[in-house]
C-alpha cells in the first residue's frame, strides 16, 4: 500500500536520474569525465601516432605461453597455442614467448578479430620454403617484440604454394589486420618472393634493429604507416617502402632508416610527414615521393643517389637538415605549391643537363631557413624554376639563399618579395669550387658558400640585404660594389630574359675595412607593409587569389608552421620561437570549465520532451489518485 502511495515520487525521481545521465553521456567529456577507450582498437579515433601498446617492448612474460621451435615441430607450454604440420598457430588473445628453429614451417596467428596478441621473439630462426614465415590471418592487433639482446630470422623461399597464393600473400611477414614491431633486439627478414613485410591494415615500428632484404618491395603497407626509435635497413629490388591508403599517413617521428632500392626509396599515396630521426636513403627513382603533401619538420635526410629527390603535390620544409644529390630536380612540386619556412636544404647536381633545384609547377615561397643549390653550368640548369609563365611566383620573406645553376633559364626571386636578393648572370661560367659571398661596407661577410658546381647564374639572399644600402659581391678574387636599388636587382653580363647590368670580373675591388657605413638615422630603404597587409603582395592583391592577408595556399587562420604538421591533432604548434600567451595549464584549466550554452542543442531537446513527459506524468498521478480516470 505505501509503495503504491509513492509511485508518483519514484517515478518522478527515476526520469530525474534518466536525465541526469542522459546529460552525463552526451556531455561526459565537457564535463571532465574521462572516457575508457580501447586506443588500440581500429573503430577508436586515432589522435597519436602511436599508443601506449605500441611503445611498451617489455611486457612482463610471467604468464606467458612458452612454444619451443624444434626443426619441424614445437612444444607448446600453456594455452592458446599448438603445433599443426609444421606451423604453429597462435589462436587466441594473450601473451607468447617464441624461442628456437623452424626448419620449414610458418608462425601463423588466427585468433578472434577482436583479439590482441603479444609474441615475443627470443631467439627465433624460422623458414618457409613456400609461404610467409610469419602470417597475421586474423586479430584486432599483434605486437611482435623483439626480446632485448636476441637475433631473430625469419624468410621465405622462391615460390610460394598455391594455397598461400590463393589468399594474396606476398611477403615474408603478411599481416591482415595490424601489426606493430617494438623492442630492442633484432630481426632480419629474407623475402625470396616479391616483399619483405606486408601490412594491409596499420604497421608500426618502435624499436629494434630490422634489416629487410627483397626482391620487389621492402616494406608494403595499405594503411598507415609509422616510425619511431628504431634502426630500419632495407635493400629492395623496387621500391624500398611504399604505402597505399591516401585517408592514412606515412610517417617518422625518430630513429634511424636507411633504403638501398630500385626505385623509389618511399613511396606513399598519402601524407608524408618527417618530424625527425635520420633518414639515408639511395634511390634509382625518387628519394621520397608523396601523391598528397610532403612535410619535414625535423631530423635529417640524406639522399646519396636518386633521379628526383623530394617529390609531391606540395613540399613545405619548416625544419631538419636535407641534402640531396639528384641526377634531375632536387625538389619537385608538382602540384601548387613549395614552402621553405626552416631548416637547411643542400641540392647538388653534378650530372644533370635539364635540371632544376627547386621545381614548383605553381608557386615558390621562402620565409626561413638556409637554402643552398649547385646545378652544372649545363644546357637549362635552373637552381630556381617556378610557374612564372602561368602566373606563379617566387618570393622570399626570411632566410638565407645561394642557388647557382646555368644562366640559360635563370629566373629571380619576384618584386614582391620583403627580403633583397641579387640574380648575377655570366656570360661565361665560372669554375666549380669557386667561393661566392656577399659583404657589407665594412668587409663583414653576409653569407658565402665555396660552391661545388661550375655554374653561370647565381641567386643570392640574406635578411642583412636592404634596398637602399650597398653591399659587394665577391666570387672568388673578384667583386663588384653593388646598390640595392630595388627589392630584386639583376646584374651581369648575360642577357636571358633582358637581365640588364654589367661587371667588369677582372676590375672588380674588395672595399676597405672600414668603408662609410649608411648615416645614422637614415632610413634603410626597406619596404615595410602597411599594418595588417601581407608582405610582398600589391594593394588589394594576393597569390592564387586569395583575400588579402591571407596566407598563399593555406587555410583562414593557418599558418605555414601549422600547415607542417607533426603535431597531434588539435595542438598548437605556432612558429618556431614564439611564446604563447595561455600556459598549458590555463589551457587545461579553460578547457574544463563549461557553460550550458555548450551542451549539445540535442540535449535541451531532449530534456524539453523528457520534462513535458513527467509534467504529463505526474497529472496523470494526480488525477489517478484523486479518482477521476
Amino acid at each position: 500500500m505505501s509503495t503504491h502511495k509513492r509511485i508518483d515520487l519514484i517515478c518522478v525521481v527515476v526520469i530525474a536520474c534518466a536525465l541526469i545521465l542522459t546529460i552525463l553521456f552526451m556531455n561526459g567529456e565537457k564535463l571532465g569525465i574521462v572516457p575508457i577507450v580501447d586506443e588500440d582498437s581500429p573503430y577508436t579515433e586515432k589522435t597519436e601516432h602511436f599508443t601506449s601498446n605500441d611503445l611498451n617492448g617489455s611486457w612482463s612474460t610471467e604468464s606467458a605461453t612458452k612454444i619451443i621451435l624444434e626443426g619441424d615441430t614445437a612444444t607448446v607450454s600453456g594455452k592458446g597455442a599448438y603445433a599443426l604440420d609444421g606451423n604453429v598457430v597462435i589462436a587466441g588473445a594473450g601473451y607468447y614467448v617464441l624461442e628456437g628453429e623452424l626448419s620449414d614451417g610458418s608462425i601463423i596467428v588466427d585468433a578472434y578479430n577482436t583479439s590482441k596478441v603479444w609474441i615475443l621473439l627470443n631467439g627465433v630462426s624460422i623458414y618457409c620454403s613456400d609461404d610467409a614465415a610469419f602470417i597475421v590471418d586474423q586479430a584486432e592487433k599483434v605486437f611482435l617484440t623483439l626480446a632485448e639482446g636476441t637475433d631473430n630470422f625469419l624468410e621465405s623461399g622462391e615460390e610460394y604454394s598455391s594455397d598461400a597464393l590463393s589468399d594474396n600473400t606476398n611477403a615474408a611477414v603478411f599481416a591482415k589486420d595490424d601489426l606493430t614491431i617494438n623492442g630492442s633486439g633484432s630481426l632480419t627478414v629474407t623475402a625470396a618472393y616479391r616483399h619483405g613485410i606486408a601490412a594491409k591494415d596499420d604497421l608500426a615500428i618502435t624499436g629494434g634493429t630490422i634489416c629487410i632484404t627483397a626482391p620487389v618491395d621492402g616494406i608494403r603497407v595499405n594503411d598507415s604507416f609509422c616510425f619511431r626509435e628504431a634502426d630500419l635497413q632495407i635493400t629492395a629490388g623496387d621500391e624500398g617502402a611504399v604505402q597505399e591508403n591516401p585517408e592514412e599517413l606515412f610517417y617518422v617521428e625518430s630513429g634511424t632508416i636507411t633504403i638501398d632500392s630500385g626505385d623509389d626509396a618511399v613511396n606513399a599515396v598519402s601524407d608524408v610527414v618527417i618530424d625527425g630521426g635520420l633518414m639515408t636513403l639511395n634511390a634509382v627513382d625518387d628519394g621520397v615521393h608523396s601523391d598528397a603533401s610532403l612535410t619535414v619538420n625535423g631530423g635529417t635526410v640524406l639522399i646519396t643517389k636518386c633521379y628526383e629527390g623530394l617529390e609531391a603535390q606540395t613540399v613545405t620544409l619548416a625544419g631538419g637538415d636535407v641534402t640531396v644529390y639528384p641526377e634531375d630536380d632536387g625538389v619537385n612540386a608538382s602540384g601548387s605549391y613549395i614552402w621553405i619556412s626552416g631548416g637547411t636544404l643542400t641540392i647538388i647536381n653534378q650530372t644533370g643537363t635539364d635540371a632544376d633545384g627547386l621545381d614548383s609547377n605553381g608557386d615558390i615561397y621562402i620565409s626561413g631557413g638556409d637554402v643552398r643549390i649547385s646545378l652544372l653550368n649545363s644546357g637549362s640548369n635552373s637552381a630556381i624554376d617556378y610557374a612564372s609563365e602561368s602566373g606563379g611566383v617566387c618570393e622570399i620573406r626570411g632566410g638565407t639563399v645561394v642557388a647557382a645553376g646555368s644562366s640559360q633559364m635563370a629566373e629571380q626571386f619576384d618584386s614582391t618579395s620583403s627580403q633583397c636578393s641579387i640574380l648575377y648572370t655570366y656570360q661565361s661560367g665560372v669554375q666549380s669550387g669557386t667561393t661566392v659571398s656577399v659583404a657589407d661596407t665594412e668587409g663583414n661577410e653576409l653569407l658565402t658558400w665555396e660552391v661545388p658546381c661550375s655554374f653561370s647564374a647565381v641567386s643570392l639572399s640574406c635578411p642583412e640585404m636592404i634596398v637602399g644600402e650597398t653591399c659587394y659581391m665577391v666570387i672568388g678574387d673578384s667583386q663588384e660594389e653593388i646598390i640595392l636599388e630595388a627589392v630584386s636587382t639583376t646584374y651581369g653580363d648575360a642577357q636571358p630574359g633582358g637581365f640588364g647590368g654589367s661587371m667588369d670580373v677582372g676590375q672588380m675591388q674588395r672595399p676597405e675595412q672600414g668603408s662609410a657605413p649608411t648615416e645614422e638615422g637614415e632610413s634603410d630603404g626597406r619596404q615595410q607593409p602597411a599594418e595588417g597587409e601581407m608582405p610582398g603582395f600589391a594593394e588589394g592583391s594576393s597569390p592564387e587569389g586569395e583575400a588579402q592577408g591571407e596566407m598563399p595556399g593555406f587555410a583562414e587562420g593557418e599558418t605555414p608552421e601549422e600547415f607542417a604538421g607533426g603535431g597531434a591533432p588539435g595542438e598548437s604548434r605556432g612558429f618556431a620561437g614564439q611564446e604563447q600567451d595561455v600556459t598549458e595549464e590555463e589551457e587545461t584549466t579553460a578547457s574544463n570549465k563549461v557553460s550550458l550554452s555548450e551542451l549539445d542543442s540535442s540535449v535541451w531537446i531532449w530534456l524539453g520532451i523528457s520534462a513535458a513527459v513527467v509534467i504529463a506524468g505526474l497529472l496523470i498521478a494526480f488525477f489517478y489518485r484523486r479518482g477521476r480516470l
